[in-house]
Formats: C-alpha cells, structure tokens, sequence
C-alpha cells in the first residue's frame, strides 16, 4: 500500500468537503454522500486507485473498529450537544421513543424485509435490528451548522441528537438476539436476558454514568485550581470517550452505550459555559472522523452482488428504512402531542438515517454468523439512506422553517 496516496486521497477528501461544507449543505449535498462516492471513484469498481485490502487487516475487521472508533466519538459530540437538564425536561420524548419507538421500528423493519425481501425470518430480524437505530454521526451535519440552526427548531435538533444517541447503544440488545438465536439456538433467550442485558447493556449504563461524574468531577476541579489549559477542553473529552470505549469493552459491557452515558454525564456535571464554548469544535472533530468512514466504505461497496439481486431489495430495503420510523412515530403521536406539532413530527418521522451505527453492527454479526448476506444488504441499505436523506436535508429544513411561523402563532391564539 502507497500510504502518500492514501493519504493525499482521504485528507484532499476531508479538505474539500469541509472547506466547502456550508455551500454543499445548502445545495443538499451533505458530506457522508459526497465520500461515499468518493470512495466508490477511487476503489476497483472505478479508477482502482486504492482496495480495502491494500490496508492488512481484513476488510470485515478493518470497518467494525473503524466504525466503532468513529461512533464512539461522534457519541461524545451528541451527548456534549445536550444542554444542561435536558433529560429532566424531555424525559416524555425519551422515554417513549426509545421504551416504545425502538420495539415498534424494529417490527415494522422486520415485517417489511421478511414479508417482502423472501429472507429468512432471522435474516430479516437481524437487519431490521441493524437498521432500527437512528445513527448518531450521520444526524450530526442534520442537526448541526448553519443550516440546521436558521431552519430547524433548537427542540427539535435536541430531542434527533439524543434519541440517535440513546438507540445506537440499545441496538446491541436488538442485535445480539438474532445473532444468539442463530449461533446459539438453545441459550438464546438465557443468554440474552442475563448476559447481555443485565451486564452488557445495563453494566455498561452504570460503568459509564459513575466514570463519567467522576471524571467530570475531575475537570471542574483541576480548571478551578488553574490546572488546565484553557485550550485543553478537547483533549480531555476525546481521551474519554476513547477510555470509556476501551475500558467498557474490556469489561465485556456494550462499550458505545458506556460512551454516550459517561460523556452524557459529564456533559451534566461541567458548567455549561464551557460545553458552550467547545461543542461546535466536537461536532467538527466527529465529523472528520466521519468522512473517512464513508470512503473506507465506498471502497467495500458489492456492486457486483446488487446487481445480481435485482430491482426488488433496493425498494424493499428503501420501504423498511421509510416506513419503519414513520410508521412509529405517528402511532405514538398521541404520547407526543405536548412535545412537537405534526409540522415536527413529520420531520422526525421522515429523519430517522443510518450509516456508521448500521455498518459497525453489520460487521459485528457478520463475524459471529459468517452470514456474507448481512453486509451486501446493509450496505445497500447504507446508500440508499445517505442519498434519500441526505439530498433531501435542504429541501425538508427549508419546509419546516416555514411551518415555524403558523405553529407560533397557532399557539398565541390557542394558549
């Protein structure tokens, strides 16, 4: 591997969407899109410039740790974005849309891929679980910039980052009962509510909480005493989320809910002038992890094997993207009615993208099942959210944005 080229490829990429970042979102052209397709031009299906071999590890390996790495600090940058009690005052908006949402997304993905897709019933139960959790690093050029600040309600963007935050850990528990009914068929349901939920999911909840007080604890006390540059904010907060990741794992918890619950609480515990002051710089540093995640990616894509599966996957797997958040989140409107209008609700109905959340989790299972299906399906599921929500960020922002005025004063007149 000629790693100058590599690297001349992958920052020239990053360099240029970034620069052009605020110009490419208005004109609906997101960077996930724009590297995805940059990594399709430069793998061997076009210019052969760079393969995912060319790296040593093995592709499958390659993409789960790079995948992980990346949520885990795009994690750190949704939970930092949350202001000060946040949880105490959207805990109805929470607690309903994961409690409830999360169970309904996953039946409906389901059903539409097993009724549809003519896979197994376990097949399609582990890409519905896969697809199910909104991911946290391909919402933030969403909720985030500009853009998203003139046109889209502050509520709103808070209440996208923290759910996408919450479900992508969560999805563990989805995905690992799939995975254990396949490779473990008779202590499935055992190891699931014991293991994995009560050490792996619940654990990691705890561990993470009381790391991150601890530490955050440790960063009011050392700025207080002088102990820390003031430029020093960052490089505290990625070595956490990085230590949450390593030391979770270690422990055999669901390492990437350890990192949104300990970054959450030290979100929590800091003053909030500081997560003020740095969150945008977070959101900046998530996302040129993000982009080579998405060119590591457009190097991997099987276009070999999406043409042999025909026309009908693309629009099934498009249909349970879809359909399995606007089916939820209008079936728990009634719960809902205090926290958005159906203005919002449409929204957050239509935003529910997959991407780096979806791969990590494809890889993992593919490496307990052997299944090589998991991967094609994902990443074709992958690409068809990055371009259906992605192109269509400017346009829905722009809409909402004019919705705005007639729902305040729909209020003033109906108190």
């Amino acid at each position: 591997m000629d790693i100058d080229l590599v690297l001349a490829l992958f920052a020239g990429a990053v360099l240029l969407i970034s620069a052009f970042s605020t110009l490419l979102q208005r004109a609906s052209l997101p960077g996930p899109v724009l590297a995805l397709g940059f990594g399709a031009l430069i793998g061997p299906h076009a210019l052969d410039l760079v393969r995912i071999g060319d790296f040593g590890p093995p592709p499958g390996t390659l993409l789960e740790q790079a995948a992980r790495i990346t949520l885990a600090v795009g994690l750190a940058g949704v939970a930092l974005r949350l202001p000060h009690g946040y949880w105490r005052r959207d805990v109805r908006w929470v607690g309903v849309v994961i409690g409830l949402g999360m169970v309904l997304m996953l039946t409906v993905a389901t059903g539409v891929l097993w009724a549809a897709l003519g896979v197994p019933f376990l097949l399609a139960l582990l890409l519905g679980a896969v697809v199910t959790p909104t991911d946290p690093v391909v919402t933030t050029p969403i909720v985030t910039g500009s853009l998203a600040e003139e046109k889209i309600p502050e509520r709103v963007r808070h209440n996208l980052s923290a759910e996408s935050g919450i479900n992508d850990g969560l999805a563990y528990l989805f995905v690992l009962l799939p995975v254990l009914l396949v490779t473990e068929p008779d202590r499935a349901w055992h190891e699931l509510m014991t293991t994995v939920l009560l050490w792996e999911v619940l654990g990691a909840a705890v561990f993470g909480a009381l790391l991150g007080f601890l530490l955050g604890r440790l960063f009011v006390l050392v700025r207080r005493h002088g102990l820390m540059e003031e430029s020093s904010y960052l490089a505290f907060v990625v070595p956490l989320a990085l230590v949450l990741l390593g030391t979770g794992k270690l422990l055999g918890t669901d390492a990437l809910l350890a990192v949104f619950v300990g970054v959450a609480a030290f979100g929590q515990v800091i003053p909030q002038r500081d997560e003020a002051q740095e969150d945008k710089v977070q959101d900046a540093v998530a996302r040129l992890f993000l982009l080579p995640v998405f060119i590591l990616l457009g190097l991997t894509l099987p276009f070999g094997e999406w043409t042999r599966l025909g026309w009908v996957p693309p629009v099934v797997l498009g249909a349970a993207l879809l359909l399995r958040r606007l089916v939820a989140l209008w079936a728990l409107r009634p719960l809902l009615r205090s926290v958005h209008d159906r203005s919002e609700t449409f929204f957050l109905s239509w935003f529910g993208p997959i991407g780096v959340s979806a791969l990590f989790y494809a890889a993992l299972a593919e490496r307990h099942t052997g299944d090589h299906e998991i991967f094609v399906y994902t990443t074709l599921a992958i690409t068809l959210s990055v371009l259906i929500h992605g192109l269509s960020t400017a346009p829905l922002s722009a809409w909402l944005q004019h919705r705005e005025p007639a729902r305040k004063h729909h209020e003033e007149i109906v108190p």
